[in-house]
């Protein structure tokens, strides 16, 4: 008899778990999908998206190799000192730069001319971007990622124009 009531509990446990996973299924669920659905306009509407909806922003830029002329900066005029480090000694470092340009780009023929003229703005954009970190920090991978990309936004907004597509920033510390 024991064994009997004990097989009719698990059966009723059993119904009992399938109706309440139907009701999660037909109502939780859909409740749950038309608020996701909801909180989605919402953020749509007040324009709180995570990725750009920008095209341009998201796309890698587009140029041919065969393009890319290169503009190198006088190395006399990149050697500058470095942030005091945890040694507390004085560092400078001794750079190398140079700049990628597209000649196919539309700003070319009006800005390249100007790139000569403006090279001491962009030997000090270079040597403020390097001059901030100290010896230590300059040999990390990432550091010099970091370097170039803020020299890179920065050439760019000096020029106003995307003309410049890379920089190449090289250094020796002492």
């Amino acid at each position: 008899m024991k064994k009997n009531m004990l097989t009719v509990l698990v059966l009723i446990l059993c119904i009992v778990n399938l109706t309440l996973s139907a009701y999660i299924v037909f109502t939780v669920v859909p409740n749950a999908q038309r608020t996701d659905q909801l909180i989605t306009k919402i953020l749509q509407i007040i324009d709180l998206e995570l990725e750009s909806p920008n095209v341009e922003d998201t796309e890698a830029p587009t140029y041919d190799i065969a393009n890319i002329e290169n503009y190198t900066i006088d190395e006399s005029k990149l050697t500058t000192n470095l942030a005091i480090g945890p040694d507390g000694k004085t560092h400078y470092a001794k750079i190398t730069a140079s700049l990628s340009i597209n000649n196919a780009d539309e700003d070319y023929k009006t800005l390249n001319p100007k790139v000569e003229t403006m090279e001491s703005k962009i030997v000090s954009i270079i040597k403020t971007n390097v001059s901030k970190y100290n010896n230590e920090e300059l040999t990390s991978p990432e550091t010099k990622e970091a370097i170039r990309a803020q020299v890179l936004e920065e050439v760019q907004t000096l020029f106003n124009s995307k003309f410049i597509v890379e920089v190449i920033v090289d250094y020796l510390i002492q």
